[in-house]
């Protein structure tokens, strides 16, 4: 049987102290529900460590209460385990598992269709466009009181995972839940200038770089660009930069699918894809090579150089995109 956010308070209940994580090179969703989680908790009078393999994005840092992101290492034991936002336990890092041993159950709380189910108690709703709107419902079944720094980072999990309400997977509920975030204090217009109008000028010459590297298939339905390491290098970006790259070229009027490849310092490419159109699922373009996410929005890791991963990505694309 599927378990209920009953099954999570019992957890809860029966715990002093938790151990709270997000997965690796974290996002909004990933940060926001993360430290909006850890509020909630200490309200109801738990002892909570929040920690993350990476550190926080700059573009991040403004939301309330992110000093209290910890490194794994610095954790300490716990008694129960609660990770958020993520599909398998690969994403969480090797040392957040380091710290998790011997710290009892694993509450596993997401919303990707690819999770693997690895908690103990594993509560997904691939049908929410945003942990940060599970963490809410939580709370409300709960009677946990929200106050404005955890709407905050809720507003912004929820608001940059379904690219500020744009996103098909936002629902009525999505939104009657911002609403409820704006009536607890979040200045709308504020956040989303501190999360989408604040770009770093490296950010801007890695667009720059991405657009001069784009291509485009003949019949304009699908595109890719593509970020070698010695780019990140050259401009110095930094942890975060890269997200939202994508719908630069997603946004165009014809494609239909879009991918950007990156380089990462181990060799290995990290493929980011979105799909405007559920009859084209990325999420199973992803699986092929070892990853997951969701129909319209999927990732993977695979071996390098970033140009063969490339030519072996888009071949699969052009499969997809001519079958149909």
């Amino acid at each position: 049987m599927p378990h209920t956010f009953d099954d999570i308070l019992e957890a809860i209940d029966g715990a002093e102290r938790i151990l709270l994580g997000s997965h690796a090179r974290p996002d909004g969703d990933a940060i926001g529900s993360a430290v909006a989680m850890g509020m909630l908790l200490r309200g109801a009078g738990k002892e909570v460590v929040v920690v993350n393999c990476d550190s926080v994005p700059e573009a991040l840092r403004f939301l309330p209460g992110i000093n209290q992101i910890q490194t794994p290492d610095s954790a300490g034991k716990a008694d129960l385990v609660i990770t958020l936002d993520s599909a398998d336990k690969a994403r969480l890092g090797r040392e957040f598992w380091d710290a998790a041993e011997g710290c009892g159950r694993v509450i596993n709380i997401d919303h990707h269709i690819s999770n693997t189910e690895y908690g103990d108690i594993n509560y997904i709703d691939s049908d929410s466009p945003a942990t940060g709107q599970i963490v809410y419902q939580l709370a409300q079944h709960a009677g946990w009181k929200l106050n404005q720094e955890a709407a905050e980072n809720l507003y912004s999990a929820i608001s940059t995972d379904t690219g500020s309400f744009r996103y098909p997977s936002t629902t009525a509920e999505t939104m009657r839940i911002a609403g409820d975030l704006v009536d607890l204090g979040v200045d709308v217009g504020e956040i989303n200038r501190l999360l989408y109008e604040s770009y770093p000028r490296r950010r801007v010459e890695m667009l720059r770089f991405l657009l001069e590297d784009m291509q485009i298939s003949d019949d304009g339905r699908y595109a890719s660009v593509s970020l070698p390491y010695h780019v990140t290098e050259e401009l110095d970006l930094q942890a975060g930069d890269t997200e939202g790259a994508i719908d630069t070229i997603r946004a165009i009027d014809s494609v239909i699918v879009a991918v950007l490849f990156e380089s990462l310092p181990d060799g290995k490419v990290r493929v980011s894809s979105r799909s405007k159109d559920a009859n084209y699922s990325v999420g199973a373009l992803c699986a092929g090579f070892g990853g997951g996410g969701h129909t319209l929005a999927a990732g993977a890791r695979m071996a390098g150089p970033i140009e063969v991963a490339r030519q072996r990505f888009m071949e699969r694309v052009a499969e997809l995109m001519s079958a149909k």
